[in-house]
């Protein structure tokens, strides 16, 4: 059962997140020729404070990407919260 882990910053979509785990088994599988259903991945989120590059936190390092990734995030969330609110929801 091959497994894959992966570390990213946080701020991503939950769509690219499944996204994610979908192509990633998907190759995974037919690179060694296994059964799509025993290849499992692990995708851990940190937050920007917590990812160092080149010794600077990425909240400093790539503040603009950073900021970017987290409004996308907040305006993806917005329609579903006003959805929810208004009983209307999925």
């Amino acid at each position: 059962m091959p497994l894959v882990r992966i570390d990213i910053m946080e701020g991503r979509p939950p769509e690219q997140i499944r996204a994610l785990h979908e192509r990633v088994a998907a190759v995974v599988a037919e690179v060694l020729q296994a059964p799509i259903e025993r290849i499992r991945t692990y995708i851990t989120e940190f937050p920007p404070t917590a990812w160092g590059i080149g010794g600077v936190p990425a909240d400093v390092a790539r503040a603009e990407e950073v900021a970017a990734r987290a409004a996308h995030a907040d305006e993806v969330a917005a329609p579903a919260a006003g959805a929810a609110m208004d009983g209307a929801g999925p």
